[in-house]
């Protein structure tokens, strides 16, 4: 009789997805703890609370059978709330402390991996961001209103939609995966088929309905050209190499929707937007580069560990970056989502939280 692996075994198949992905021996022994973890129930929990789920969809699109065979059939076994597919969906968000009575909502299209990598869904920071904007934005503290919004890394930009509901005049999403901006232009579609509901009682147009909204590719190694030299070759289309981009469609994208280097932006926001190298560098230079002189970055990140390195390092390091740049950076705590948010593995816990990282120049 076969054991059930323990749960350590299954966070470290988990992590092996992601880290040991191109050793093909430790994908295929990370697949089958999985595998072999999903016959019971607090296998697939335990899969699902450690992210496995999104791990196993990105090796669908690998191009090796023996680990895509092993990965849909997990899949097929955790099958559930957390196996949803494409689609429109609505999210509610209320501001947090005392502004928790105002309440919006956005309208988007979620993708999947295959298509959009890493940002086929929302979140959980990218609901802790919301939350928090609705706050900062009434207290004054966060200019929203009227604000020309650059969102960062935006996957499915559920951040930028709620600024268009909070009176940003303008957003300019941008991402660098074809399946991604192929997915956020179909929510700005929505945003226009909402226009005739999106009116209050004496029939002027809400805020959301007067922002225009952009769709931009926008890589954010090219913003170090050294950077931009060591990791180009070894950074697989997709990042994490999960998506189905291809040479050609990745060219005409850069080629044909391509953010200019000279525009900068008032108020960059990005959630999640540091997960892996060399993103700390990368994603300081593209702020650097982006934020205007009298601008502020936002930045909601989990405060996730990575091999040899505590989260808490991980943000220091960021911070580094952009200190080294003459930018001036704060941290705070976020609040977190509630316990029962993360009960069936829907989103991912992390140890240490999550933070605010606010960046203005110096």
């Amino acid at each position: 009789m076969e054991l059930v692996p323990e749960v350590s075994e299954v966070e470290g198949a988990v992590d092996a997805l992601f880290w040991d992905r191109a050793d093909r021996p430790k994908r295929l022994a990370a697949l089958r703890t999985l595998l072999a973890a999903a016959a019971c129930e607090p296998g697939v929990e335990a899969i699902r609370s450690h992210g496995g789920v999104d791990r196993l969809r990105k090796a669908l699109a690998w191009d090796d059978e023996d680990s895509v065979d092993i990965a849909a059939k997990t899949l097929a076994m955790c099958s559930g709330s957390t196996a949803r597919g494409p689609g429109v969906r609505l999210f509610e968000f209320s501001g947090t402390g005392a502004h928790a009575h105002v309440k919006h909502a956005v309208r988007l299209r979620e993708t999947d991996y295959v298509e959009g990598g890493l940002g086929w869904r929302v979140w959980a920071s990218g609901v802790v961001m919301c939350r928090e904007m609705i706050r900062l934005s009434h207290e004054g503290s966060l200019v929203v209103n009227g604000a020309d919004v650059l969102e960062l890394g935006a996957g499915c930009g559920v951040a930028g939609f709620l600024c268009a509901k909070l009176g940003a005049k303008r957003v300019t999403f941008t991402d660098y995966l074809p399946g991604l901006l192929a997915n956020l232009d179909a929510s700005v579609a929505l945003q226009a088929e909402d226009k005739d509901t999106n009116e209050d009682e004496g029939g002027a147009l809400s805020a959301s309905s007067k922002c225009a909204f952009r769709v931009r590719h926008l890589e954010w190694l090219a913003s170090d050209p050294g950077l931009f030299a060591e990791w180009a070759s070894k950074r697989p289309m997709g990042g994490d190499g999960s998506c189905s981009a291809n040479a050609s469609m990745n060219d005409e994208m850069v080629q044909t929707r391509f953010l200019p280097n000279e525009e900068t932006f008032g108020l960059i926001i990005g959630s999640d937007v540091c997960y892996e190298d060399p993103l700390p560098r990368a994603l300081a230079a593209t702020v650097s580069q982006r934020l205007a002189p009298n601008g502020t970055a936002w930045l909601v990140l989990p405060v996730r560990a990575w091999p040899g390195e505590t989260g808490s390092q991980v943000i220091g390091r960021l911070v580094a970056e952009f200190e080294k740049r003459n930018l001036r950076v704060s941290v705070e705590k976020a609040p977190d989502l509630a316990d029962e948010e993360y009960e069936g593995g829907t989103f991912v816990r992390h140890e240490e939280g999550m933070v605010s990282v606010f960046v203005t120049r110096a």
